[in-house]
């Protein structure tokens, strides 16, 4: 057997695994300096991106003069040190831009494939997110009612208005507006509310159905012949919020009359669950379209956690003063972000201390009469 040849075409994959370019070019920069004793005499640092420990932001300090200076003289002591540290900075900036060439990817990553994480588009829906109503009391709840030209009354929000309303306050959610923030904590909890006593009527007209299964009934929850089909395409996750809400109370509206249709329930008892089913639902969706309306006003629109501190401008000022006399006292928690919305586009980081106790210490609460006149000054 040729065992020269078997040696000869041995690899080492641990070997070929380590290669890395920034740790080849450390490696090069230590080896063209062993000759000279003095560069070996630099400051080192466990956390360094070189082999050697190279400490550069220490080398800086210690070289300050000689960088400082236009033209370093040769004779300095410490001049063969300032040479390596413009070396090594050469370095360093030649391997962050390699990893940023890679993406910030694992050093056995070619640059080209990379490159990829770039070219992947943002996830999107085909459209295809449809909406099944058999009732016209839940269709006309996401409809809605809009007052006829000439005549007198109230518009009724639907839920295609209020979805909208929704992402728009979930839109200045990403502008730390801690007011968007906090509507958006209680239309969420007031829904989730109405979706709770929504389940208690379903299960009670279902109790009533199955009780009558039991004793031979055979019977099937109503439903229509030709149901609406509504295209969704909603761009926020309250919009979905919106349609889980109508197509539950869709689903007891059905078991509701189900339940009158088999004489299990009068029809009077029936109109009064429907009728307040719809009720708690009007009554959230006109909130959360109030809620949208204040907050997007050109007056109001720019407001940010930055105006509650104590070195806002005036105008920062009375943007507090005015959301707060037309939307309330902002909870603390809500404030300081310890209570966020179930879905928020705001995008901190993690604050520190010194930050979150600035935040305690911010006043909330102010004069009445103050906050009632920045409103009215502010917003006519």
């Amino acid at each position: 057997m040729d065992t020269s040849s078997a040696h000869h075409d041995h690899v080492d994959p641990a070997a070929d695994a380590s290669a890395d370019p920034a740790a080849d070019l450390s490696a090069d920069l230590s080896a063209g300096h062993a000759a000279d004793p003095s560069v070996d005499a630099f400051s080192r640092s466990a956390s360094s991106p070189f082999a050697d420990g190279y400490d550069l932001d220490a080398e800086r300090a210690v070289l300050a003069h000689l960088i400082a200076e236009d033209d370093p003289d040769p004779a300095d002591p410490l001049f063969s040190r300032y040479q390596l540290f413009l070396e090594r900075e050469d370095a360093l900036n030649h391997m962050r831009e390699t990893h940023a060439l890679r993406q910030g990817s694992d050093s056995l990553v070619r640059p080209h494939e990379a490159q990829e994480i770039s070219r992947i588009g943002q996830l999107g829906s085909d459209g295809a997110d449809r909406m099944r109503l058999h009732t016209r009391d839940a269709m006309r709840l996401f409809l809605g009612r809009s007052i006829a030209p000439g005549e007198q009354g109230h518009p009724m929000a639907g839920g295609r208005r209020v979805a909208a309303s929704l992402r728009a306050l979930w839109s200045l959610s990403g502008n730390d507006n801690p007011y968007a923030d906090w509507k958006l904590i209680e239309i969420a909890e007031r829904i989730a509310g109405i979706r709770r006593a929504n389940e208690l009527e379903q299960q009670h007209a279902r109790q009533l159905l199955d009780a009558a299964r039991d004793k031979g009934l055979e019977y099937s929850v109503l439903q229509s012949r030709e149901p609406a089909q509504v295209s969704l395409g909603f761009g926020s996750p309250y919009g979905y919020m919106i349609v889980m809400l109508l197509v539950e109370l869709d689903y007891l509206v059905r078991l509701v009359r189900s339940a009158v249709l088999r004489d299990l329930m009068s029809s009077t008892e029936g109109f009064r669950r429907i009728g307040s089913a719809r009720h708690r639902c009007l009554s959230v969706f006109h909130f959360a379209v109030h809620c949208q309306r204040v907050l997007t006003r050109a007056e109001l629109l720019p407001l940010s956690r930055i105006d509650f501190l104590p070195n806002a401008d005036t105008a920062a000022r009375q943007r507090v003063e005015a959301a707060r006399a037309l939307l309330g006292v902002l909870p603390r928690d809500v404030f300081t972000g310890a209570h966020e919305p179930r879905h928020s586009r705001r995008r901190v980081s993690r604050l520190s201390d010194a930050e979150l106790r600035l935040l305690d210490t911010v006043p909330l609460s102010g004069d009445d009469a103050v906050a009632d006149a920045a409103a009215a000054a502010l917003v006519q």
